[in-house]
C-alpha cells in the first residue's frame, strides 16, 4: 500500500456531486490507498451519495481494501437509518 487517505467531505453529497467522488475513489483504490470518508460537514446526502458510499464500502471487502466512514454528519446519520446501513457504514 502506499498510504492511507482521508477524503473530508463539504456540501452535498448527492446525483450531481456523487459522480466525482466514484472518480476519485476508483483511482485511490486502483493505486491500493487505503480510504476514510469524514462526512462530517455533508449537508445533504441523496441515495445516489448512499449508493456510492454502499459501492465503495462493497469493493473494498470484496477486494481486500480498506474503506470506512467517520464522524457522520445529523443528515448522513439520518440517511444511514432510514437506510438500515448503520451497522455497516457507521463509524459509531
Amino acid at each position: 500500500m502506499r498510504g492511507d487517505r482521508t477524503l473530508v467531505l463539504h456540501g452535498e453529497l448527492d446525483i450531481a456531486t456523487a459522480p466525482e467522488l466514484v472518480h476519485l475513489l476508483t483511482r485511490l483504490r486502483h493505486h491500493g490507498h487505503a480510504v476514510t470518508v469524514d462526512l462530517a460537514e455533508v449537508t445533504f446526502m441523496d441515495s445516489t451519495g448512499l449508493t456510492t458510499l454502499m459501492d465503495a464500502h462493497r469493493e473494498a471487502e470484496l477486494g481486500g481494501g480498506t474503506f470506512a466512514v467517520r464522524r457522520a454528519s445529523p443528515a448522513v446519520r439520518r440517511v444511514f437509518e432510514l437506510a438500515g446501513v448503520n451497522g455497516v457504514l457507521d463509524d459509531g
